[in-house]
């Protein structure tokens, strides 16, 4: 082994450390780490004392501004009720003067027309339109369904503008049945035109079929009518080409004395008779009644009392009935429901329960149940709480050919029958249209295998040979799904789904086509709530009296323009326009009138009150809700609003919006919107923004909490501003209020 070299030998003693050394070292680390220690705790009592002293800070200055709010709270609060109130007085005293003025000009009106809130003069209309037989052809009906139409509309508009106060329980219903004795009156004068036009079908038939077809038209309905006259067995379709609307007939209807008739009318005077028309009412739980009865002792004691009374009671006993009558009467006010109907009373008992648990029963049962449902017959019910009928109705009746008239040389034999309009039962099990083949077959189909077992598997499905119905939909119906069919079941007064196969529908062509067994009104449905929840909304100034109301939809983005008191429907350019609203668009109207055409034209942005049972929502207190609506509406000219999706994070009783000043036509940039977050205690500006990924309330340097939405909105306006907020119009206030109130965009949003 060579020799180590003197260099290594000096460099490894050098690099040996001797003991105390290293004590040195580790006393070194020691005090390194100790001193680490005390500045980190000296660091976090320092960083204590900062927090402690900013949230002190925080609270005072948090306590100053509650303070200060307190102090102006009730001014405030007095304030903004005192404006709204003035609203509502100038409003009340125009609507006033508004009926005045129609119902002076109602009474002014010399052409001869009813007045349909006179019973006399309704009535008289009604009987003389009715005995009147040399009025039944079809032209003259036509002309006078106008003027049952409009007296119609008349009812409809007193019935929804005529103030609770002004219209008795009594004139409703009174004008409830008179609209029902116009719409039986205008069916039956539609009948009897039809039975003298099939008595003459074979004078007006078609040259080159042979057969009767008719149709006549007017603003609210057509009517078009096709005789069976030649009985063709090959005829398989027929088509009203002016109209799109075409049908098959299986054979053994091909070879009967039929007619068909369609009357499609832009109106539907069924769905008010049915049960979902209106929203079901909460109920009162019935309250069992209780009797206890005496035991054999106390009956001993009640008999001994009643001997030992003396004449004396006799003159406390005017006094004693008095107080029961009283009392009677505030048990039974308190008995009502509220609907005002009364609700049992449960039997006083001669002794007081013993028995702790019966009364809890008795308590538990007392309590509000929840909203009733209505009782679903079977799943082809259908639901008017959940779907509309859209794009009026279409009746498809198979009626019986009167005998028509024939020539024999120089004379003309007609058979007497009666004038009343024969509808055929259809499917029939007693007559001859059941003993031929079953089956629909289309132009130009045979009698192969194929085609015979589809008719079969049709029959089988319908329970008779089906009839096959194609017709293109209206232009100015917007169905943004495949619509269903429905037909009217005047038995049970609902529209219900069975009886329909092989449903198809063009979109691009807008044919809907079907086979079915039933005649009667059928109906197309949507559902109502297709366009909800709401992806987003704004509200924003254009100027004085005027702003733009967009809606994001769920399928459609809708924008209604506000100015005054009118409002119109537009669709904003970049979106998807919908050719079936240009009838819509561009036309001022009231804010109902304006919700009515919408809905109409299927674009239904309006829930009703039960509408949270389908639709997912965000709920909120409905005080809240209804308060933020009117104050927004009180500041439209000059302060945007927005959705905001803060507005799910602060629960039912608080409502989160954006907001900014927007004096100008222009869309608002991103950092200039604020969060402003309202309860029932306070409005308050929020130090979030809309692109933080958590939810704070805590409140914004330098802002002040108030007492409403409006109030804050004043803080954050300029002079400008408030100036446009204090010349603003009342009506247009509350076009807008009509409008978000109508929407409400807070929940469904």
């Amino acid at each position: 082994m060579p020799p180590k070299s003197p260099a290594k030998s000096a460099k490894g003693k050098k690099g040996k450390l001797s003991k105390a050394d290293k004590e040195r070292l580790k006393k070194e680390e020691l005090e390194l780490k100790a001193k680490e220690e005390e500045d980190a705790r000296i660091k976090a009592e320092q960083e204590e004392k900062e927090r402690l002293e900013r949230e002190r800070i925080e609270r005072e200055e948090r306590q100053r501004i509650e303070a200060a709010e307190s102090q102006r709270h009730a001014t405030e609060v007095s304030e903004l009720i005192s404006i709204l109130e003035g609203n509502d007085i100038a409003l009340v005293n125009i609507d006033d003067e508004r009926r005045a003025k129609a119902k002076w000009e109602r009474y002014m009106r010399c052409d001869g027309t009813p007045d349909p809130t006179i019973a006399a003069e309704v009535n008289t209309y009604i009987n003389l339109w009715h005995e009147d037989i040399n009025s039944n052809n079809i032209d003259a009906v036509i002309k006078e369904s106008k003027q049952t139409l409009a007296l119609l509309s008349e009812l409809d508009y007193l019935l929804e503008e005529t103030p609770e106060k002004d219209l008795s329980e009594q004139e409703a219903e009174r004008y409830r049945e008179t609209k029902s004795e116009l719409q039986h009156l205008l069916s039956s004068k539609l009948d009897a035109s039809t039975v003298l036009l099939l008595k003459a079908a074979s004078i007006m038939a078609d040259t080159e079929t042979g057969n009767l077809q008719l149709v006549k038209s007017s603003g609210d309905f057509t009517l078009m009518l096709w005789g069976n006259l030649t009985k063709n067995p090959r005829f398989k379709s027929f088509e009203f080409e002016e109209e799109k609307f075409m049908f098959e007939l299986p054979k053994q209807l091909a070879l009967s004395d039929i007619a068909v008739r369609v009357i499609r009318t832009q109106y539907d005077h069924f769905s008010q008779q049915c049960r979902t028309f209106l929203a079901k009412q909460k109920k009162k739980k019935p309250i069992t009644p209780v009797e206890v009865h005496p035991t054999h002792e106390e009956e001993i004691k009640e008999e001994k009392g009643d001997a030992s009374k003396t004449g004396d009671e006799d003159e406390g006993q005017d006094i004693d009935d008095k107080q029961k009558e009283e009392e009677s009467s505030v048990v039974q006010e308190e008995t009502k429901g509220e609907n005002g109907e009364e609700k049992p009373t449960a039997t006083p008992s001669k002794t007081p329960q013993p028995e702790q648990p019966a009364q809890t029963e008795l308590e538990e049962d007392q309590e509000d149940e929840p909203e009733e449902e209505y009782d679903q017959e079977d799943e082809d019910t259908v639901d008017l709480r959940a779907y509309q009928v859209l794009g009026g109705v279409s009746h498809l009746d198979l009626l019986s050919l009167p005998p028509q008239p024939k020539q024999v040389k120089s004379w003309i034999m007609t058979q007497v029958s009666d004038d009343e309009l024969k509808k055929v039962a259809y499917p029939a099990t007693d007559n001859r249209l059941g003993q031929t083949l079953s089956g629909t077959m289309t132009m130009g189909q045979t009698l192969d295998p194929k085609a015979l077992a589809n008719a079969a598997a049709a029959t089988e499905a319908l329970g008779a040979s089906p009839i096959g119905i194609s017709f293109r939909l209206r232009d100015d119906v917007l169905y943004s799904e495949e619509p269903q069919m429905a037909y009217w079941c005047p038995d049970r007064k609902q529209w219900r789904l069975d009886g329909f196969i092989d449903i198809k529908y063009n979109d691009e062509t807008r044919i809907l086509s079907f086979k079915t067994i039933n005649f009667g009104p059928l109906a197309c449905l949507q559902d109502k709530h297709i366009n909800m929840p709401f992806q987003s909304w704004e509200l924003r100034p254009l100027a004085l009296n005027h702003v733009r109301f967009t809606v994001m939809a769920a399928i459609i983005e809708a924008e209604i323009e506000i100015k005054g008191s009118l409002c119109c429907f537009r669709q904003p350019s970049d979106s998807d326009v919908k050719p079936e609203l240009n009838n819509l668009k561009e036309k001022w109207m009231t804010p109902k009138q304006l919700i009515k055409a919408m809905i109409k034209a299927g674009v239904n942005l309006f829930p009703d009150e039960d509408s949270k049972k389908y639709v997912s929502i965000n709920e909120k207190n409905t005080v809240i809700e209804d308060s933020m609506y009117h104050q927004m509406a009180l500041s439209a000219s000059h302060f945007a609003f927005s959705w905001s999706k803060m507005n799910s994070e602060g629960g039912a009783d608080k409502v989160i919006v954006q907001g900014c000043e927007k004096l100008i036509d222009e869309t608002p940039h991103d950092d200039e919107w604020s969060l402003l977050m309202v309860s029932k205690q306070r409005a308050m500006k929020l130090r979030i923004t809309e692109y933080d990924s958590e939810f704070s309330e805590d409140y914004a340097d330098g802002s002040q909490f108030h007492a409403d939405l409006y109030h804050m909105v004043c803080e954050l306006s300029s002079d400008e501003g408030m100036d446009r907020m204090r010349n603003t119009d009342f009506r247009f206030v509350d076009t807008v209020y009509q409008l978000l109130a109508a929407t409400r965009l807070i929940t469904y949003s």
